[in-house]
């Protein structure tokens, strides 16, 4: 495997540590920040620099990754991943669906048309390829469509507490049970992963990257949102998401494995039978 991968996920995880750590820093002494006025304004600086720079370098790991396979195939890959999920997006801040009713703020840089920022649908691409990859160890066909969408949504159940109510990256336009979050954006994450992971299915090349990338940009891209639901003391977050992971994991790694025991069953007692047969000939 190529080294330019990792080293865009090096720079990520540089990213997330310094942003963990700054973030602490400055909740347990908010006097700090207040002291100097250059500080205030890198802080200010750091929150949108850090999220760009974080979504930029995590998606070039990805991306580079992804190309490394099978540059036509992953590229193509890409660009319905990009546009769907850029579609639903605008479907969302726009119209409320699938997620509900919510708008970016402008911390996560330039937008189109004024409502998706230009990285988002990088982000999901992120995070849809690392966890086909992941999904493909234990699964193959609708079980590993699941799977994926499933990590997806276990991601998000860390990720929307601390990027919507720990710090302000979006705003609801609606007040759900959820630590704000409206459950329909559950929904709405559940359907979204579901069309992605078909698209990877059908269109992206087998991944040539190992497992362990794959582990680590989930890792990495799990830690912030971890991170800061654990500083802030979010502990029904910080339980919902690895429990989620795990069930997913098992649940559709079984019904994967529970088909190929049933595909298998008729080729075994037929070759068993032809064993058979031949030793009585």
């Amino acid at each position: 495997m190529s080294i330019v991968p990792w080293l865009f996920l090096a720079v990520q995880a540089a990213i997330v540590i310094a942003s963990l750590l700054g973030y602490g820093i400055f909740t347990a002494r908010p006097d700090l920040l207040m002291q100097v006025d250059p500080q205030a304004k890198f802080f200010t600086w750091a929150f949108h620099g850090f999220a760009v720079g974080n979504m930029l370098f995590g998606g070039l790991a990805v991306v580079a990754d992804a190309l490394w396979t099978d540059r036509q195939k992953a590229l193509w890959a890409f660009v319905a991943v990009y546009v769907v999920s850029l579609t639903s997006e605008l479907m969302g801040t726009t119209y409320g669906i699938p997620f509900g009713a919510y708008s970016y703020t402008s911390l996560l840089g330039v937008k189109w048309f004024e409502r998706v920022p230009l990285l988002m649908p990088l982000s999901w691409f992120t995070m849809s390829w690392s966890c086909w990859v992941i999904a493909r160890l234990r699964a193959r066909g609708a079980s590993a469509v699941l799977l994926g969408a499933s990590l997806l949504v276990a991601w998000d159940l860390l990720l929307d507490p601390a990027m919507s109510k720990v710090t302000s990256y979006w705003v609801w336009g609606e007040t759900g049970s959820y630590y704000d979050m409206p459950w329909m954006n559950l929904v709405g994450w559940g359907v979204t992963g579901l069309v992605l992971f078909i698209i990877l299915n059908k269109m992206a090349p087998d991944p040539k990257s190992s497992p362990r990338f794959a582990f680590w940009v989930y890792l990495v891209n799990f830690a912030l949102p971890l991170g800061f639901c654990i500083l802030n003391r979010y502990w029904l977050a910080v339980l919902a998401g690895p429990l989620s992971i795990a069930l997913a994991w098992l649940v559709f790694a079984s019904l994967w494995r529970s088909g190929l025991n049933q595909q298998d069953s008729p080729v075994t007692f037929a070759a068993t039978g032809s064993a058979m047969q031949s030793r009585s000939d």
